[in-house]
C-alpha cells in the first residue's frame, strides 16, 4: 500500500491554488501527511536605460520596477504573502503540519527540485478552467512537469 507522508502544493496566490491547497489539506488530515506550500518567483530582468536613469536621478519610479528591491527583501515579502494566503485559505489548520517554501527561478524546475529535495510523495496542482487554448498551453507545462517529477501528480 502506498502511504503519503509529504504533499507538495505549488501556490501562485490564485483561486485555483487555493482550491489545490484545500484539497491537499484534506488529504493530509486523512492520512496524517505534512503539506509543503511552495511559491516560485520568476526572476525578471529589465535593462532599460531610462528606468535605471530614473532611479539614480530620483525621478518617480516607472511602474513594474518593484523588482529593483534586493532579492532577500522580495523573498521575505513573498514568504509573508504565502503565510497570509495559507491563513486565509485554511483558517483552522491546527491538526495538520504546513511548511512554507519560497524559491526563485523557473517554476517547473523549482517544483521538481523541491519535490526531490523534500522527498515528497504527492504533488497537488489545481488545473485552471479557462478557454480551450489556454488549457492546451498549461497542459504542456503540466505534462512536462509530470514527466520530471519523482512522485505522482494529482
Amino acid at each position: 500500500m502506498y502511504t503519503i507522508s509529504k504533499i507538495l502544493v505549488p501556490v501562485d496566490f490564485s483561486e485555483h491554488s487555493a482550491n489545490g491547497l484545500q484539497y491537499a489539506a484534506s488529504l493530509a488530515y486523512k492520512s496524517g501527511a505534512e503539506v509543503i506550500a511552495l511559491h516560485v518567483m520568476t526572476e525578471e530582468k529589465d535593462d532599460s536605460f531610462s528606468s535605471v536613469l530614473a532611479t539614480f536621478e530620483g525621478w518617480p519610479v516607472p511602474p513594474g520596477t518593484a523588482k529593483r528591491f534586493p532579492l532577500d527583501r522580495r523573498l521575505r515579502e513573498r514568504a509573508l504573502d504565502l503565510y497570509n494566503f495559507i491563513e486565509k485559505v485554511l483558517p483552522n489548520r491546527s491538526l495538520i503540519t504546513i511548511r512554507r517554501d519560497v524559491r526563485v527561478g523557473d517554476p517547473v524546475k523549482q517544483i521538481v527540485a523541491a519535490a526531490r529535495q523534500r522527498r515528497v510523495d504527492l504533488v497537488v496542482i489545481e488545473r485552471t478552467k479557462k478557454t480551450f487554448l489556454s488549457y492546451l498551453r498549461s497542459r504542456g507545462a503540466v505534462f512536462r512537469l509530470s514527466l520530471k517529477l519523482p512522485c505522482p501528480l494529482l
